[in-house]
């Protein structure tokens, strides 16, 4: 009988294990059912930061804002492009025009 005994001791043993094993199963899944509890929370926090809980067209509007302000840099880049261009031949035919009188001003005195 002592061969009983220690398959008896083996399976309590077993038993043992498998009852830890079980809590700490239990303990891992009640810290993941909290963890899903949250996420959803915030999930639905989220949801409602949204007019009309409507994602999608918030984000058109963020794009629609986005193409807006690229517009608006590609014409003020342009503008000032173009303003320096035409500054350059401004001051181009200023000075022209003065070496012209200067000229005409030493030529008829």
């Amino acid at each position: 009988m002592d061969g009983a005994k220690e398959v008896v001791d083996a399976i309590n043993g077993l038993r043992d294990d498998i009852d830890q094993r079980h809590v700490e199963n239990v303990t891992a899944q009640a810290v993941t059912d909290a963890k899903v509890v949250e996420a959803i929370r915030g999930i639905d926090e989220l949801r409602r930061a949204f007019p009309g809980g409507d994602w999608d067209g918030h984000r058109r509007y963020h794009e629609a804002v986005i193409k807006r302000i690229e517009a608006r840099e590609k014409f003020y880049q342009d503008l000032r492009t173009d303003l320096a261009t035409k500054g350059l031949w401004a001051v181009i035919i200023a000075l022209g025009g003065a070496v012209l009188f200067y000229i005409r001003a030493k030529v008829t005195s």
